[in-house]
């Protein structure tokens, strides 16, 4: 019996103790679906169902999900990454007057992550120490790039996103009166994991540093949200090609990151409101080691290809730098309301999302070739701008069965697309940049998105 059908008799097993002890249970699906064209899309749908039981202050669950995304770019050539994967997940939850514990665990044909959590608090939750370890040896995605021509050489190259990752998280808290302060911090560090038996194959050894501070006041009839969140990433990405025993490396790709956030919330009655900004910024640096080139296809290829080929694209090697700075402004305002129908409960709410982003995106390609005489290498400069200003409206509703032991939970969300400008100029180093708020360039394109929306719907029972 492998492990995930040893999960699964634990969850049955699990759900026939529920008639002794309290029970809840609740089913949760979702979906974001970006359908644009035929050159880009990306939709994702997961769903899962979960089972409780309470005792005393000991919680047990166990539940079964279902997770599926993809995503494709078509610009000449196709670039596909997609996931598919079933999982089962349990885990249990026990409190006292000064120590809270907890365990979670998820198992999956491609998956296996456990975590586990201990607080530390004062009775009254004045000041509380929460910290958690987690490991997850995970199937990231399935990487998939297709030639524009099938008889070329290579026409197809599809490889797995495997990675092992490793999570430490502190959290720090204090409720004092009407206030309440949280601080949290995190480290999460990856490292490649074996290669298996795959032809090709996507790996990362990464470092990454979150951090978040929260304040809420908590007024007579309302409440004041203000949060700031920060990510610091430092990863590199491979790609290996395998066979027998002949490993070579294809695809180097070192990536700096740094994300941060504020956002503050108003809560009133009925009413809520917030606004957001935000700002990324992501490099690329330069690489000028000899096999640490971003791109070599030539080592994607046989070797009896290899040695054969005449001098063309497989015969080049590539390397990229450059970065991109981009920023964000969202306000949001939803309404909701509490209605009685006969003795059922119904919360209608109405949402709406206004935002705006745009960035900045530089480019350098070097293109290196080599032959029995030496080599040369040339340089290609790119200067791209993007702007994207939209909205989304969002309409929910919860209905509740009289004693509150059943309830429904719905929502839907259709992207608007106001406005979408992009631009990618390739720089002439012998000539005066261009104007990259031009309209007009050749190399300027309006496309939004369209039919892009969202769902996500709750069914629960508690006992």
């Amino acid at each position: 019996m492998n492990k995930v059908q040893r999960l699964f008799c634990v969850i049955a097993l699990l759900s026939s103790l529920a008639s002794a002890w309290g029970q809840q249970g609740l089913a949760d699906c979702g979906g974001l679906f970006l359908l644009d064209q035929a050159e880009q899309s990306f939709s994702a749908f997961r769903c899962n169902a979960t089972d409780s039981i309470k005792k005393n202050n000991v919680m047990v669950y166990g539940g079964y999900g279902y997770l599926e995304w993809d995503a494709f770019w078509n610009n000449g050539w196709l670039l596909e990454a997609q996931n598919k994967e079933h999982f089962g997940q349990g885990g249990f939850r026990g409190d006292s007057r000064y120590l809270s514990l907890g365990a979670d665990f998820s198992l999956s044909s491609t998956r296996e992550y456990v975590s586990g959590t201990s607080t530390l608090k004062l009775p009254d939750s004045l000041f509380y120490a929460k910290a958690s370890l987690s490991r997850l040896n995970n199937q990231l995605l399935t990487l998939t790039w297709i030639a524009e021509d099938s008889s070329d050489l290579l026409d197809t190259v599809s490889g797995n996103w495997e990675t092992k990752a490793l999570k430490k998280e502190l959290s720090l808290g204090m409720v004092y009166r009407k206030h309440h302060v949280n601080a949290r911090g995190s480290l999460i560090t990856t490292k490649r994991a074996s290669l298996g038996e795959n032809h090709y194959s996507i790996r990362d050894s990464s470092i990454i540093y979150t951090g978040l501070l929260k304040y809420d006041y908590h007024f007579d009839k309302s409440r004041f949200s203000l949060q700031w969140d920060h990510i610091n990433l430092q990863s590199y990405i491979y790609g290996i090609k395998k066979d027998d025993e002949d490993t070579k490396r294809f695809l180097y790709l070192p990536i700096e990151m740094n994300y941060n956030k504020i956002e503050a919330r108003y809560f009133y009655t009925d009413f809520e409101f917030q606004i957001t900004y935000g700002e990324v910024a992501i490099q690329i640096p330069q690489e000028t080691r000899r096999f640490f080139e971003t791109l070599s296809p030539n080592r994607i290829l046989d070797n009896s290809m290899t040695q054969v080929m005449s001098f063309s694209f497989y015969k080049k090697n590539y390397r990229i730098t450059g970065d991109l700075d981009a920023y964000w402004l969202e306000a949001s305002l939803r309404y909701s309301l509490k209605k009685e129908i006969g003795r059922w409960h119904w919360e209608p709410a109405l949402g709406i999302d206004f935002y705006r982003v745009q960035g900045d995106v530089n480019i350098i390609k070097t293109n290196e070739s080599g032959n029995i005489f030496g080599g040369y290498s040339s340089k290609e400069y790119y200067e791209g701008r993007f702007t994207f200003v939209g909205a989304n409206a969002n309409i929910a509703s919860r209905f509740e069965s009289p004693a509150r032991r059943f309830f429904l939970d719905f929502s839907l969300g259709q992207l608007i697309p106001f406005y979408f400008h992009y631009m990618m100029n390739e720089i002439n180093t012998d000539s005066p940049t261009e104007n990259l708020d031009s309209n007009d360039s050749t190399n300027t394109k309006y496309k939004p998105f369209h039919d892009g929306f969202s769902m996500h719907i709750q069914l629960g029972f508690s006992f």
